[in-house]
Formats: structure tokens, C-alpha cells, sequence
């Protein structure tokens, strides 16, 4: 028995020839015509129904091709056997031609590729498992940040309540003159507005960070991803009394990737930032940057802490390696995997004159790329005056809302609240 799955066709593409492994695989009669290589007058397409039938169309257009051109063909299908059941096979037709290229008849081998298609369909099924296990380790990495800045998080909703709640009285206190005083009473109810926006744009923001969602490819402007990781992370930036600077550029790309998930790593950055320098006796400096570089969004946040050993850099991104006491080792293993799942890199460089660098890069949206008139080079520094730049608006005791992180109206009634 000829160890392979052969067989023959005239000319036309009627099988004439199928090889015993062949037949009886399919499970032919041991009389059956084509054991003998005897030719039934059977029509070019007579296998096609032996085929799934999800393989068919391709196989028969593949097939007629072959049979148009006389050339070579190869296309992978599922036959059935004797029993019902498929198996994958890779087909593969040459034609065998005289001396003067006259075309003889056809000479076709099938090779069994069943157990390479299920190995591969076992490894797919286990990355599906281990990004499953990613993206839940993921959620539980935004949960346990979220309960860490349960307080900060509290205190954000309440601020704008409490003033909400003292505009509308103002605003009860100007109706209750004679006449009311409507033009005061216009702007404490406008104000009122914009601190119920600002409540719940927190309380969204909370909730997209709580929630689980399978990741998403959205496009979404790099700074106003950044700024809003700072206004979640604020309060805790001022009770640890850390002066932030923000400088981000002005010429810079819309990237495209899971909104969340990039938020997840900045915020995991800062806060390991801020604990970090959280055993600093001098100045405790945290500068959030981005720009542009190429065709990537460059993303930098850098601390003055005591730095990490250069010889631990890449260990820290191991998971559940870890320098802290208290622990898990599993959020820069999360923050790289996310960054390098969106095609990026994650490192960590030393910030002088002391302290560590995390940089990570995004690509930008293809988008931005296809539609810029510009030759691609690095942005350029913000100016010194510029709203992004809060280099001199660090966010500390005694300044607590940086100007470009304002949402909503700025201005709080002046009028007497009761």
C-alpha cells in the first residue's frame, strides 16, 4: 500500500484512480470501479461532495481552475471518511504532460494534516485562556487601584457636591429677595450645573475602570487620556505632598488602542511613583511629559524617589516580583503585557539627578499617519505659558487644582450663602 492518499484524474478532471489507503478511507466497495483505475465517465467536480461543506465552494473554484489553466493547484479541505467524520487534508493536483506538453491526465496526493490543525487549534485556545487570564488579572489590577484611592476618590465627588449644594443655597437666598435677583440666580443654577458634570464625570470615569469589558481599539487623544489619570490620582498626590509638573505637547497624534487599559498603566505609574517617594525627605517631584516620536506617542513619568538598581530593571516587570513589603508583584508584569499587546514598549531609565523614568510609547492612529502633511519628528517642548504646561502649577498642599485640569464652569458664586 502506497503510504499516502493518491489519486488520478483524466484530463477533464474525472476521477479515474483512487490508491487502497485512499479508498478505504472513504470507504468505497472493494469492487468499486476506482480501486481498479477504470474510468466511469464521472463528472470533473464528482468529489465535491465528499467534502465539508463549509470547503466546497473553495475547493471546486481551486479545482476549475486547475482544470482552465492546466496548471498546479493546492487547497486545504475536510474529507469525510467512512464513518461521517472529517479529517483535515492538504490537496495538492500536478499535471503530468507527454514530451509535447500534451496533458496526459492529473496525479493527486492528499496529506493528512488533522493533528497539525488541532495542535494548532489547541495552542490558539490556550493564548485565548492566557489573555483571558491577563485581562482578568487586568481587572483585578484597576479594582485593587481603585480601593487604594477610595478616599482620594470620595473626596473628589464630594467637593463638587458640597459646592453644589452652596450655590443652591445662594441661589434660594437671591430668590427670596424682593424683587428676586434672577441675573444672580442665573449663575449660581449655571454653576450648579457644572458641578453635577463634574460629579459624574468622575463617577464615569470610576466605573470605567471598575467595570470588565473585553479590550477595545478605539482612537483617543494621548493627553486628555493623561489628564484625566490625574484627576483620579490628585488628592493622593497632594497628601503625599508631591509637586506635579505636566508637560504635554502640542503636536501630538491621536493614538488608537483600549482607552482603560492605557489609563491603567499611567495610573499604575504614578501611584508606584508617589510610593516611591513617599520615604524622600527632599523635594518629592513627580513630571508626567509626552511627544511625539516617529510614529509613536511617547508617554514619561518620572519621579525624584530613590530610584531602582540597575541591575533590577528588567526583573521589576517579572510577575510577582516585587520590592515592596506588602506587594503582589503582578502591576508592571500587567503594564508591560498591556503595553506590548497594543505594540509598544515599556521601559525604565534613570531620571537625573535621581529617581527612575518610566517611558512607554503607543503607536499612533494609521489614521493620523495617512492624513499628516508633515514630515514625522519629534514634537516640540511645550511653551512656558502654555495651558499643558503646568510646570509651574505643581499640585501640592497648598495648590490643589491645577488650572488645565479644571472641567466644567470655573467661577463659584460670590453671592452670601446661608
Amino acid at each position: 500500500m502506497v503510504p499516502a492518499f493518491t489519486w488520478y484524474a483524466v484530463p477533464t478532471g474525472a476521477l479515474t484512480f483512487a490508491n487502497e489507503r485512499t479508498a478505504d478511507y472513504l470507504g468505497l466497495p472493494k469492487d468499486h470501479p476506482l480501486r481498479f483505475g477504470i474510468d466511469t465517465g464521472a463528472a470533473w467536480d464528482f468529489h465535491i461532495p465528499l467534502l465539508h461543506h463549509d470547503d466546497q465552494a473553495e475547493s471546486r473554484r481551486v479545482w476549475s481552475n486547475c482544470l482552465r489553466t492546466t496548471s498546479a493547484g493546492e487547497v486545504t479541505y475536510r474529507v469525510r471518511n467512512a464513518q461521517g467524520g472529517y479529517r483535515w487534508f492538504v490537496g495538492r493536483a500536478e499535471p503530468l504532460r507527454a514530451s509535447d506538453g500534451t496533458l496526459l491526465f492529473w496525479i493527486g496526493i492528499n496529506l493528512d494534516i488533522e493533528e497539525s490543525v488541532q495542535e494548532r487549534r489547541r495552542a490558539e485556545e490556550q493564548r485565548e485562556r492566557l489573555r483571558q487570564l491577563e485581562s482578568d488579572l487586568a481587572h483585578v489590577n484597576r479594582l485593587s487601584m481603585m480601593g487604594v484611592l477610595a478616599a482620594s476618590l470620595a473626596h473628589e465627588v464630594k467637593q463638587p457636591i458640597a459646592t453644589a449644594r452652596n450655590n443652591a443655597r445662594a441661589a434660594l437666598n437671591f430668590l427670596a429677595k424682593r424683587p428676586p435677583d434672577l441675573r444672580e440666580v442665573e449663575e449660581a443654577l449655571g454653576c450648579i450645573v457644572g458641578d453635577a458634570d463634574r460629579a459624574g464625570d468622575i463617577i464615569d470615569r470610576i466605573r470605567e475602570h471598575i467595570k470588565k469589558e473585553p479590550p477595545r481599539r478605539d482612537r483617543f487623544d494621548l493627553n486628555k487620556a493623561v489628564t484625566e489619570v490625574v484627576e483620579l490620582a490628585r488628592t493622593a498626590i497632594c497628601k503625599h505632598g508631591v509637586s506635579l509638573q505636566m508637560r504635554l505637547a502640542e503636536e501630538l497624534f491621536a493614538v488608537q488602542g483600549d482607552r482603560v487599559q492605557l489609563q491603567q498603566v499611567i495610573l499604575n505609574l504614578i501611584l508606584n511613583a508617589i510610593e516611591a517617594m513617599s520615604s524622600v525627605d527632599g523635594p518629592r517631584e513627580l513630571v508626567i511629559s509626552t511627544e511625539q516620536r516617529q510614529t509613536n506617542g511617547l508617554i514619561s513619568v518620572r519621579d525624584s524617589g530613590p530610584g531602582i538598581d540597575p541591575d533590577q530593571r528588567e526583573r521589576v516587570f517579572d510577575a510577582f516580583y516585587t520590592t515592596k513589603s506588602n506587594g503582589v508583584g503582578i502591576g508592571l508584569s500587567i503594564c508591560r503585557s498591556i503595553i506590548d499587546a497594543h505594540g509598544g514598549r515599556l521601559w525604565i531609565e534613570t531620571n537625573e539627578p535621581r529617581g527612575a523614568k518610566f517611558q512607554f510609547t503607543i503607536p499612533s492612529a494609521p489614521s493620523e499617519l495617512r492624513s499628516s502633511p508633515q514630515p514625522l519628528h519629534p514634537s516640540r517642548e511645550p511653551h512656558a505659558d502654555s495651558l499643558r504646561d503646568a510646570a509651574h502649577q505643581g499640585v501640592s498642599a497648598g495648590n490643589t487644582r491645577p488650572p488645565h485640569l479644571a472641567r466644567g464652569p470655573r467661577h463659584r458664586h460670590r453671592g452670601k450663602t446661608s
